[in-house]
């Protein structure tokens, strides 16, 4: 696609906790909503599911996936609420999937084509 920019997927955990694996536990013996539905959408307890995967891998954009504290220690900013999608460019950074649209995102495919169309829309 295009160089130049970098896709950030930002969690709602912070990094070096456990929560995320207990979340995740959570989130499957609970119908209530996981802390982080982005992580709950993309990851199983053995790691990245497999079409995320391959979703992320066929891109053609480099994609980083951060923790919030990592996130908000790279873009300087506390207030953004996560998870979400952002593009960075250089040390701008655009949002491209809010938390509210993740937060009501139910599969791993409909992740996928709305990180396609957004992507997309961004990219013209």
């Amino acid at each position: 696609m295009q160089s130049g920019i970098i896709l950030l997927f930002v969690y709602n955990l912070d990094k070096g906790s456990l929560s995320g694996m207990s979340d995740y536990q959570h989130s499957i013996k609970s119908a209530k909503t996981p802390q982080c539905n982005l992580y709950f959408l993309i990851s199983t307890p053995v790691g990245m599911k497999k079409t995320w995967k391959r979703f992320i891998n066929d891109l053609g954009v480099p994609s980083k996936f951060l923790h919030r504290d990592e996130f908000f220690q790279v873009c300087g900013m506390r207030k953004l609420l996560v998870p979400a999608v952002y593009v960075q460019a250089g040390t701008s950074f655009h949002e491209l999937i809010s938390a509210d649209e993740i937060n009501h995102i139910d599969s791993t495919d409909v992740l996928i084509g709305l990180v396609t169309k957004r992507l997309k829309q961004h990219l013209t």
